[in-house]
């Protein structure tokens, strides 16, 4: 009978194989989809915008995110325009 040799390198990528295999799965899974943000411009009062920094800070959020969170709101609000508009469509 042969003597049958142990490949320490091929079995090593299998075993890694293997668990990259099952990681990149798992990650599949678990990532949620995220929506990427838009980048726009707005025309807004010094004033305003320097208190909308001050109660930023004071919050420890970003004026993005705030800005967002009040667009996120108004929309929310106002869903049923959304859904005349839809209509019209």
């Amino acid at each position: 009978m042969g003597s049958l040799k142990f490949d320490k390198e091929a079995a090593f990528k299998s075993i890694i194989g293997a668990v990259n295999e099952e990681i990149q799965k798992a990650e599949q899974v678990t990532k949620p989809v995220k929506e990427t943000k838009k980048r726009i411009s707005l025309a807004v009062y010094p004033s305003a915008y320097s208190d909308l920094q001050k109660i930023a800070y004071v919050n420890r959020q970003s004026v993005s995110d705030i800005i967002s969170q009040l667009i996120a709101e108004y929309v929310a609000n106002n869903s049923d325009k959304l859904e005349e508009y839809e209509k019209l469509k």
